[in-house]
């Protein structure tokens, strides 16, 4: 299990934290949350779907760097988006790679551990990303507080980065992992 594999859960964390901070950004304060949660947890759905779907060509190693990237390109502009239209089409994009990271995650898992251990790696997983949503959601929160949205949307976008740099940089194969 590689530190990429554990980020998705902070990365999403931290945008629902600045989601919840967007009140500030709209006239109907208690509706633009909701919208914007309805918007991301729909495209998570189909971003599974798809994935899902897709006939898998390459390995799930590149297929998590490429996820993490475009998690990060979607992040990006929900640090200076005001307009909750424009932040709920930019949380959709974002919704598509979540998915995507954790379905890659569990198969990543499951690829690098030995059998006779597989529980006791998809616990370690599990926990660690109940520990990242903790732990993005108190720095994300600090964050807001400080700086609005803007600065919660940052901690989601820093997360993304972090994730497409492990990612990027993890060239081990799955099987050197289990010896």
């Amino acid at each position: 299990m590689t530190p990429a594999n554990m980020l998705p859960a902070r990365t999403a964390k931290a945008c629902h934290r600045g989601v919840r901070s967007t009140r500030e950004l709209s006239a109907k304060p208690d509706a633009v949350p909701l919208c914007l949660y309805f918007s991301s947890n729909c495209t998570n759905l189909v971003g599974g779907w798809a994935y899902g779907a897709w006939r898998h060509n390459g390995s799930p190693r590149r297929h998590q760097a490429a996820a993490a990237a475009c998690l990060t390109l979607a992040s990006l502009p929900l640090t200076v988006l005001d307009a909750p239209l424009a932040i709920g089409a930019t949380l959709a994009l974002t919704g598509l790679a979540v998915p995507v990271l954790l379905i890659l995650t569990s198969v990543l898992t499951q690829s690098s551990v030995p059998r006779a251990v597989l529980t006791q790696a998809f616990t370690w997983g599990n926990s660690a990303s109940a520990a990242g949503s903790a732990a993005a959601a108190a720095v994300a929160g600090r964050v807001v507080d400080a700086g609005g949205a803007h600065g919660g949307f940052g901690v989601a976008a820093g997360a993304a980065g972090a994730m497409t740099v492990l990612a990027l940089g993890d060239r081990r194969r799955p099987r050197e992992l289990s010896k």
